[in-house]
């Protein structure tokens, strides 16, 4: 049976709202009585009703997180970084996969104050969203590249990210590189790249495809079979990665020998491969410590205070990059 501040009143031999104050650190109880009732409510193994505090004071020590509907395996690892930097502080965490509004009310009933929303560049909220907004009185973050009044931000610089991979592999002999992906921030970067490099560039050099279609094999094999095929790719995902690294076995190709690869996104999963394949991402671990300190703070913010923050990637060079 579950233990009330009730029964710790009695075994106390004071009344319940005194109690209640020694439990919650309010004034008006001695010290020697504040410890008493502690000290038998922990006999006791009480566990407090953090709904009627949430009620009370309309406050709870929970972050929100308003999550993609995604397979991709970097959204599961920052969640899970995000809920170890909240632990760190004392903070739980909620994951709401529910469409962005939908999400937001049910973070509003529960009296959330603390929001973590990832929006990707160009986002722009529906009126479903803009009047839950209005009743959310508390902190929000947007990452990934959205942007909305009011919210502190964290941008990726997916861009920059691709440019210098394109510039790794320059400097490393190759000239002819296809960029798989429909990312408009990475094809700029690819772009860009191959530009300042002076590489060899084929409109059939990007595979326009977006994330959650099909990997595109026939496109690839096609351009595998081609007479200016490409000596490396970059991937704009895991899961195209792992289509292509498919198709490699498929026709017994392995890489560094035959081709160069670099994938977009640093995922433990991109290590463990029988041959570890080269990244360039945002570093997890740094986005969620991040986003913590910025969620996590206690001070009041104006407006004017809002953070807005670019987050650089970072490159790791593993064994599917090789010198030509």
């Amino acid at each position: 049976m579950k233990v009330t501040i009730k029964d710790i009143a009695r075994a106390a031999g004071v009344s319940h709202p005194t109690v209640s104050k020694a439990l919650n650190g309010s004034p008006g109880v001695s010290q020697a009585v504040r410890q008493r009732i502690l000290s038998i409510a922990e006999q006791m193994n009480y566990i407090p009703n953090q709904a009627a505090r949430r009620l009370a004071d309309k406050q709870t020590q929970t972050i929100g997180l308003l999550w993609p509907k995604s397979e991709a395996l970097f959204f599961h690892h920052l969640s899970l970084q995000i809920q170890q930097e909240a632990a760190r502080r004392g903070l739980d965490v909620m994951i709401s996969l529910a469409d962005p509004p939908r999400g937001l009310r049910a973070f509003n009933e529960h009296f959330v104050d603390r929001i973590i929303f990832w929006s990707p560049p160009g986002w722009q909220p529906d009126l479903a969203f803009i009047q839950q907004k209005e009743l959310f009185h508390g902190r929000m973050l947007l990452i990934g590249g959205g942007a909305l009044k009011g919210t502190h931000r964290i941008s990726v610089d997916r861009s920059g990210a691709i440019y210098e991979a394109v510039r790794y592999l320059a400097a490393n002999g190759h000239r002819r590189i296809t960029f798989i992906g429909d990312s408009h921030e990475k094809q700029l970067g690819f772009t860009k790249g191959i530009l300042e490099q002076r590489m060899e560039y084929h409109e059939h050099y990007v595979i326009a495809v977006k994330e959650g279609e099909p990997f595109p094999e026939q496109q690839v094999a096609a351009l595998l079979d081609s007479l200016d095929k490409p000596t490396a790719f970059i991937v704009d995902n895991q899961s195209f990665a792992f289509g292509l690294l498919k198709l490699f076995r498929d026709r017994e190709l392995r890489m560094p020998d035959d081709y160069s690869l670099i994938v977009y996104d640093e995922i433990p999963e991109m290590q463990r491969l029988e041959i570890p394949v080269t990244t360039v991402g945002p570093p997890i671990g740094k986005l969620a410590a991040l986003a913590l300190s910025i969620i996590a703070g206690k001070e009041p913010q104006g407006q004017d205070d809002m953070a807005d923050i670019e987050i650089k990637c970072e490159l790791h060079v593993r064994k599917s990059t090789g010198r030509l």
